[in-house]
């Protein structure tokens, strides 16, 4: 059977959709497995497409079985002694059948439970959808939902004007809002606003593209990038590419029309960051540049959500937005000059940085010891260059350029920095400090760039959680999990060698430093802050390694007790070789290990604590424990060198020739022995064991059983 579902609405924000849509996809798929309904035959599973326009969220599904099969269920109930007392049942087993709607008289006691056998209906693909599609509807997690309706009950990320559910050419019924579902969709808000029949599944696309709606989002995109080629051919230019804006633009028109606009040349005395990031940040255009110069020209693709009879119209009204935003920003341009950025240092003490982690200047002047002290363990950039970075870095937030457009933060100190004559390295630090600034964007180039990034990461981490303001479940308002992965994409990059734990102690120390200081400074020094961050910025690793290794290698490597994130990766990547190579036999050494390290464990939870091993205490009437002793001895230096070395590899190739041993040592030998000095005995050779391998990974993170 085939569904199609819809949600029409105001117009969404951009950013909205491809989330809400991921996640309602997701939610079907989980909902169609908990009906039993996700597929038509055996091993066939239903077919999911996403569609989304700022004016609708939909999904086509095709293949779901139209009914569940019938089940038979074995429900645990209470325990047998307190359902039955002498033979009889009481009110325990009484309310239980009642629960499950059976008579007393099914109940069954297994084990020391009573459990019954309940036969589940199968529900057909028409009773059980609309309950599954009105909790898709009032589950979307939007980062911001409202309420318009009387009812002030349900809330959605603007109002909801129609949905939209048919099975198979039938109608479900779905309630939202004051919103009742239909069989009826609109096309283009002016194109074609009527509202007419659901198309099919299989000619929803063609019918709404007909009715002057994109709504697959590739073919919308492709579509978009056209029209600004086309548009831009006009202007003899062509556009810069900018996928990211492409993506936003995608998400904000349904059927695209480039328009080409201008502005006046002598704008093009402006920094040409600033021309781009006033046409994509605010107005959404499209640069423009000469194709054989790669310079920018005095033109940009804007790009509207239907066609118009008359384009200059709309041309009209896209240059004069643009040229307003330009004009400010050619008198902040101007003003700003007047004053460098070294008069500007003293202006950050007015400004406060974030409430209890005092000001700017306070901010700068631990930025300035921070990245010192990186470079120190670290032995990379210059120290006078990383000193007048730092002094200069946040600067041009008091320009008035920065004021107007916040997001030109690093670009103008850059800019500045340069017309004042600072070294190049500094000026492209001051911009560099900034990168990545989302997921995917670039990094710095320059060791000062990238350890004035570092420091201003490890300060607002250890600053934020200091003072009690750590991320709480989807709420991030300080960014946090984006500085940290920015932390770890930094030092991974650039391969910088240093103890990360130790460097946000020595963060929250420079925090400690400015409130003995008489600073409004009041970040936590206790101990635990420091774990508590790593362990943050360790949950951002594992998500940051978790399309490259299974979830368990990444466990097992974090948890060596290693805060060097470049010898962590080399860990992982070593695991993850070993363990695809010959998947059997690494399985079967891994819960060897494995199990030492639960045997030690039990060991401690039971108050043992053994002392050094000691051969004279070997039995000689049991030769594999000898034997065990006589290999560890005669590999121990190997590995030592090996992950002195930080040869993994060569280390996992020890382990593998010790496996033999330690098999036959756990066959032939009994390691909780009733002589107390026995069971010692093996339970410290087990331990000198564990902790030589334990550098290389948690053996007991790893999902392996022992074959």
């Amino acid at each position: 059977m085939d569904l199609v579902f819809e949600i029409g609405c105001e117009e969404l924000p951009a950013g909205f959709l491809k989330p809400a849509l991921e996640w309602m996809a997701a939610e079907m798929n989980r909902a169609l497995d908990d009906a039993r309904l996700n597929g038509e035959g055996e091993g066939q599973r239903a077919n999911i497409s996403e569609y989304a326009t700022p004016r609708r969220l939909a999904l086509v599904v095709t293949a779901i079985a139209e009914r569940a099969p019938d089940v038979k269920k074995t429900v645990q109930g209470p325990p047998a002694k307190a359902a039955f007392q002498d033979g009889k049942p009481t009110k325990a087993a009484e309310g239980f059948a009642r629960k499950v709607g059976v008579p007393v008289s099914a109940l069954r006691v297994e084990g020391d439970r009573v459990v019954v056998e309940q036969e589940i209906r199968g529900q057909s693909a028409a009773e059980a959808l609309p309950g599954i599609l009105e909790r898709i509807v009032r589950g979307i997690p939007f980062k911001k939902s409202m309420r318009w309706d009387s009812l002030d009950k349900d809330a959605f990320a603007r109002p909801v004007h129609w949905i939209a559910a048919v099975l198979d050419g039938k109608p479900l019924p779905v309630s939202f809002a004051d919103v009742k579902s239909g069989s009826t969709t609109r096309g283009h808000r002016f194109a074609a606003p009527k509202p007419f029949p659901v198309p099919t599944a299989k000619k929803y696309v063609a019918e709404l593209r007909a009715a002057h709606v994109l709504a697959d989002w590739a073919e919308r995109k492709q579509r978009i990038w056209e029209e600004v080629q086309r548009a831009a051919k006009e202007a003899r230019g062509e556009p810069l590419p900018d996928d990211d804006l492409l993506e936003t633009v995608t998400g904000l028109v349904e059927e695209p029309s480039g328009v080409v606009g201008r502005f006046e040349e002598s704008f093009l005395e402006l920094p040409p960051e600033v021309l781009v990031s006033e046409m994509r940040g605010h107005q959404k255009y499209f640069a423009v540049r000469d194709p054989r110069t790669q310079q920018l020209l005095p033109a940009f693709v804007a790009v509207s959500n239907t066609r118009v009879a008359d384009p200059a119209v709309s041309r009209r009204g896209y240059e004069r937005v643009l040229r307003a935003r330009l004009s400010d920003g050619k008198f902040f341009y101007d003003e700003d000059r007047k004053v460098k950025l070294e008069a500007r240092i003293e202006r950050l003490a007015r400004r406060t940085f974030m409430d209890k982690l005092g000001t700017e200047l306070e901010r700068v002047e631990r930025l300035r010891e921070m990245s010192l002290w990186l470079h120190g363990v670290t032995g990379k950039g210059e120290p006078a260059l990383l000193r007048r970075a730092a002094e200069l870095c946040k600067a041009d937030l008091t320009t008035g350029m920065v004021g107007e457009f916040p997001e030109l933060q690093g670009v103008m100190g850059r800019v500045y920095a340069q017309h004042d004559g600072e070294p190049k390295e500094v000026a492209e630090a001051i911009f560099e400090h900034y990168l990545p600034r989302g997921a995917e964007e670039k990094l710095p180039r320059t060791d000062t760039g990238a350890l004035l990034g570092m420091a201003d990461r490890l300060d607002l981490l250890a600053g934020v959680f200091g003072i009690g303001k750590e991320p709480s479940g989807t709420a991030d308002p300080y960014g946090l999990r984006r500085a940290a992965l920015g932390l770890l994409r930094v030092a991974l990059a650039r391969r910088y060698r240093l103890d990360l734990r130790e460097a946000l102690a020595q963060a929250q120390k420079l925090h400690g430093v400015q409130r003995d200081g008489g600073a409004k400074n009041r970040v936590s020094q206790e101990p635990q802050l420091v774990d508590k961050v790593w362990g943050f910025v360790q949950g951002r690793l594992e998500a940051f390694w978790r399309e490259r290794a299974a979830p368990d290698s990444i466990q097992a490597v974090l948890h060596t007790g290693s805060a060097d994130v470049v010898a962590l990766e080399q860990r992982l990547s070593a695991l993850t070789q070993v363990r695809e190579k010959n998947r059997a036999h690494f399985e079967a050494t891994a819960a060897t290990f494995k199990r030492i390290g639960n045997i030690l464990s039990q060991a401690r939870e039971k108050g043992i604590a053994p002392m050094r091993f000691d051969p004279a205490a070997l039995r000689p009437d049991e030769p594999a424990e000898a034997a065990l002793a006589q290999a560890l001895e005669q590999s121990g230096e190997k590995v030592r060198e090996a992950l002195e070395a930080e040869s993994f590899l060569a280390a996992y190739a020890v382990l593998a020739e010790l496996r033999p041993a330690v098999d036959a040592f756990f066959d032939a030998v009994l390691v909780m022995h009733k002589d107390e000095r026995v069971r010692d005995n093996r339970l410290a050779l087990l331990r000198g064991l564990h902790e030589l391998f334990s550098p290389l990974a948690d053996f007991g993170k790893l999902q392996v059983e022992r074959a």
